[in-house]
């Protein structure tokens, strides 16, 4: 049986590091399913789901603790996938945010999508300066799970007044793929 494992390595930047990770988890005939790294700041961080087997977990997971030796900070949880029907009959949406950077944007968009019980699923934001202004420009990305009760026009009714709120624009895509292209809805 496998299991799966939640590995999170976070630790000052340098050439090697996924290298390192990766190695270990394919000595121990792990097999990394899903992960997202980058930088920040000028530290490396990383989330990694990854499946072992029984016998080789606890091994991995004394390999992976290893790495605080190097200045890596390693924190592993066991997991299990979700089940099939905690999303039935929920649309599956993407948000894509951009606007002038200030305190508060994440908080409030999340803050009201939580209390319509929309869960993320994944959420992405950065800072870059605008082409021609240069000035700090906010962009998020989220991937999002809507109630059955709630319908695009409502969603998007609430979307359009935060955006107003925060003088930002929000755009809501369907995550429905035709042909390799996103379908506005």
């Amino acid at each position: 049986m496998k299991n799966q494992l939640l590995v999170t390595a976070i630790g000052e930047d340098r050439p090697g590091i996924v290298a390192n990770l990766t190695e270990i988890v394919a000595k121990h005939g792990g097999n990394l399913e899903a992960s997202r790294m980058a930088i920040l700041g000028g530290e490396f961080a990383a989330i990694s789901l990854v499946t072992v087997s029984q016998d080789q977990c606890q091994a991995l997971e004394s390999a992976l603790d290893a790495l605080k030796k190097e200045g890596m900070t390693i924190v592993c949880k066991k997991t299990k996938a979700i089940s099939q029907d905690r999303f039935a009959g929920y649309t599956f949406y993407k948000i894509a945010l951009t606007g002038a950077d200030h305190e508060g944007i994440v908080h409030k968009i999340s803050a009201h999508l939580r209390d319509l019980n929309i869960n993320f699923q994944s959420v992405e934001t950065d800072i870059a300066n605008a082409p021609e202004t240069g000035s700090p420009l906010f962009t998020m990305h989220a991937a999002i799970a809507v109630p059955p009760a709630i319908s695009y026009e409502a969603l998007s009714k609430v979307l359009a007044k935060l955006a107003d709120e925060e003088a930002v624009e929000i755009d809501l895509v369907s995550s429905a793929v035709i042909e390799g292209e996103m379908v506005r809805v």
